[in-house]
């Protein structure tokens, strides 16, 4: 939202922010989508959206992948792959 000029702001009625999920949000998400208990090594991940997981489900299905670590591994890909981030930490760091 910082980056959109103010006279673009005022002509939306409504404003609204999406802000990452939290670590339990991601973990319940996890369990929703993929049907397991997420690894902690999801805790690491940050800024995790619903859409990371969305994309992540797809990825799954197509190559046939339900390993929770593996899981892990392609929403750290695509966390890392977001304009800005440029360190993703998993694990004890």
């Amino acid at each position: 939202m910082e980056s959109l000029d103010p006279a673009t702001l005022r002509r939306f009625v409504f404003k609204v922010q999406f802000l990452p999920m939290t670590i339990v949000q991601a973990r319940v998400t996890f369990v929703r989508l993929f049907g397991q208990i997420a690894p902690p090594t999801i805790d690491g991940i940050h800024p995790l959206t619903p859409g990371d997981f969305a994309v992540v489900a797809r990825k799954a299905k197509v190559l046939e992948e339900s390993m929770p670590e593996s899981l892990v591994a392609m929403l750290a890909s695509e966390v890392a792959a977001k304009p800005g981030i440029s360190r993703v930490r998993i694990g004890f760091g």
